[in-house]
């Protein structure tokens, strides 16, 4: 059960991030609001990310 778990807090985290590259990839520069959405972006992913791994420590 928890196993499932970990799979998807990694598979939001990582979703978040590509999420947050391909926004980098369109922002163009341009655009300061789409670069702060990206940042947000892949803030959020490494939290998710640095939670997933702070579980999987306690779990162990």
């Amino acid at each position: 059960m928890t196993d499932s778990m970990f799979a998807v807090f990694v598979a939001a985290a990582l979703a978040l991030i590509v999420t947050s590259v391909r926004g980098f990839s369109r922002a163009g520069g341009t655009d300061p609001s789409a670069e702060a959405r990206s940042v947000t972006l892949a803030l959020y992913g490494c939290g998710v990310a640095v939670l997933t791994l702070a579980l999987f420590i306690a779990k162990t």
